[in-house]
């Protein structure tokens, strides 16, 4: 089997057919009013071997810039996705972000504050000094007998207890008995044992003071460096003051992974989820934390996808606070230059409104040959798990389809032409 010039244009012309995504039945239309007798054997030797009807499932790891643009205005296009070409205007005015998450805490900090952050609850260890002077119930006063008559030398003594406030909210003291202490703060239980104290002691002093709490406190876990329970005090600590606190977060997590981290706070039956980074002190979102809140930091990675006609196929992490599409083009490697069309690099991305939830699939076009793409990527901020296409060139399906025939049909050629000559 030889192939003479004429065959050989006809096999190119097939090639270059079935690059632009052409059928067997479109192919055996042309060939209709193709006419030749070149066609003619060339389409018969194709058919013959199946390429006609594998035309269209040649090996691809990704569309071309006209399969793509078919395929949004086609009935396979079920998501409804549009292309948009980035231009000045949609660099100028990027679409909205999730504030969903700040707006929520922002309403939390509106709630009210309980009236003293030092309430007493039930498990609370109490440290109780009573200070005394001239007849004391704990002190030990000077006798009379030293002093000669019965005289009392005035001292003054102090004494220093522990109690924790029982699961019925009660304390109990030496010859004081039973106190109420869950519904009150220190002040309010220092005039109660002062009154219980006047019929048994002279001029008897209190101070409450709460050693260890275990409710008046906020709970922390995930990736922070010192998990567990922080004590809250009057100066009313906010959400980032805990976190610091709390040594900020793990070592294996700090740099630019800690910007991909998310808070997690549970209040009662409320929760809310934001991106650390999102987080500002003066932000009222940074508001003020309560006893029993629940804090835990998340890893949550934020990401971009490859795909398509490039050296590698990767989940590239963005490891900083704003990446363009000029940088993550940069990150992936770029377009291959031998399979790729430069003029068709996508970006497809599910764009959200401010309350997280999705608006439209948007497929965005840049054609990497215009000189003036170069800026406008600088400008095109990514947002996380945007997906990024390097779209194939059609000169490189008509080099596969090339291949193939020479594979298929070159050692048959090298045979035939051995048994002639």
């Amino acid at each position: 089997m030889r192939y003479d010039l004429p065959e050989a244009r006809e096999i190119g012309r097939y090639a270059r057919m079935c690059s632009k995504d052409l059928n067997a039945p479109a192919m055996q239309s042309v060939f209709h009013r193709g006419r030749t007798a070149a066609s003619l054997k060339v389409f018969a030797l194709l058919a013959s071997t199946g390429i006609l009807s594998a035309c269209a499932s040649l090996p691809s790891n990704g569309p071309t810039v006209p399969a793509v643009r078919h395929s949004a205005s086609g009935e396979e296009n079920t998501l409804g996705f549009k292309i948009v070409d980035i231009d000045l205007q949609n660099v100028n005015t990027p679409p909205e972000r999730n504030d969903i998450g700040l707006l929520q805490l922002q309403a939390m900090s509106a709630m009210p504050l309980p009236a003293h952050s030092d309430q007493i609850r039930k498990g609370d260890v109490l440290t109780i000094s009573v200070f005394e002077v001239g007849v004391t119930l704990f002190g030990g006063g000077a006798s009379s007998a030293a002093l000669g008559g019965d005289i009392h030398a005035p001292t003054a003594g102090a004494q220093t207890m522990t109690a924790q406030v029982r699961d019925d909210g009660t304390i109990s003291l030496p010859y004081i008995g039973t106190l109420r202490a869950d519904d009150a703060d220190p002040a309010i239980l220092e005039q109660r044992i002062r009154e219980r104290l006047r019929p048994l002691s002279q001029s008897p002093q209190v101070q409450v003071g709460i050693t260890q709490s275990v409710q008046s406190v906020a709970y922390l876990s995930g990736a922070i460096s010192r998990p567990g329970r922080i004590p809250l005090t009057a100066a009313h600590e906010r959400l980032l003051d805990v976190l610091a606190i709390a040594g900020g977060a793990q070592s294996t997590t700090a740099g630019a992974d800690s910007l991909d981290l998310d808070v997690h706070l549970v209040r009662g039956d409320k929760a809310v989820s934001v991106r650390l980074g999102d987080l500002r002190p003066e932000d009222m979102a940074n508001l003020v934390i309560m006893p029993g809140d629940r804090i835990e930091l998340r890893r949550a990675a934020r990401t971009f996808t490859v795909f398509g006609a490039t050296d590698h196929v990767a989940q590239i992490p963005f490891s900083a606070e704003k990446v363009t599409l000029a940088e993550a083009i940069a990150r992936a490697s770029g377009p291959s230059d031998a399979r790729a069309n430069a003029r068709g690099v996508f970006l497809f991305r599910f764009e959200r409104d401010s309350a997280g939830k999705m608006k439209a699939p948007i497929v965005y076009h840049i054609d990497m040959m215009k000189p003036q793409s170069y800026f406008l990527a600088q400008m095109f901020e990514m947002q996380d798990k945007d997906v990024i296409l390097f779209a194939n060139s059609r000169a490189s399906l008509a080099q596969k389809l090339a291949a193939m025939l020479g594979n298929l049909f070159s050692p048959a050629t090298a045979l035939i032409y051995a048994a002639k000559n």
